[in-house]
């Protein structure tokens, strides 16, 4: 019996000891409950009807970041070097080391071209989902800072690595001479599928 007891003592000693990991975890979750909003979201007297719901939480409508973009006509990006989603009124196709950017193409295949400031006239680039990274490279401006060059860019991405339902970025950036860290990064849209 004096074994059954200490078998029994160490039994919930072990089974205490294993919950407080889960308990613990379980702790730090927050659940919320979101329902559909039954009631239309009209902006300057256009209905949205898009394919993603629009939720109501505690009296709070939450609508897509990607349609807000587009009944506010406000430009939305995901910034990867602050891990952040920006908004702005401003135009997202230049920065102090990209401008006049332009994008042709579709499915997978595109050219890109502009005009680079960068140092020693080399341009970094990915191109993502923002998900998965699916295609690095450099390419070379015409000149390099201080001037402003010109340059190309050809993307090809096998249609089977295409995403179902995402944007399509094209991530311009330069790397810092100090320590090499992305700089300036300029995402462009490519092609948004849905």
């Amino acid at each position: 019996m004096n074994k059954t007891i200490k078998g029994l003592i160490l039994g919930i000693i072990i089974g205490a000891v294993l919950m407080l990991p889960i308990s613990s975890f379980a702790s730090s979750l927050t659940q919320f409950i979101l329902v559909n909003a039954q009631y239309p979201i009209i902006v300057d007297d256009n209905l949205y009807e898009g394919d993603l719901p629009i939720l109501n939480y505690e009296g709070s409508t939450y609508v897509p970041l990607k349609t807000m973009s587009e009944l506010l006509d406000v430009n939305i990006f995901w910034n990867e070097t602050l891990r952040q989603v920006e908004i702005t009124h401003e135009d997202p196709t230049e920065n102090q080391a990209f401008r006049n950017i332009t994008v042709s193409g579709s499915q997978g295949n595109y050219v890109v071209t502009g005009e680079a400031r960068v140092l020693e006239a080399t341009i970094q680039y990915d191109v993502e989902d923002g998900h998965f990274v699916l295609l690095e490279g450099f390419a070379t401006a015409s000149e390099g800072a201080p001037d402003w060059g010109t340059f190309t860019i050809n993307i090809n991405i096998p249609e089977a690595n295409l995403p179902g339902n995402a944007t399509l970025m094209l991530i311009l950036f330069e790397e810092s001479a100090d320590d090499g860290s992305r700089i300036n990064e300029l995402p462009v849209v490519l092609e948004v599928f849905s």
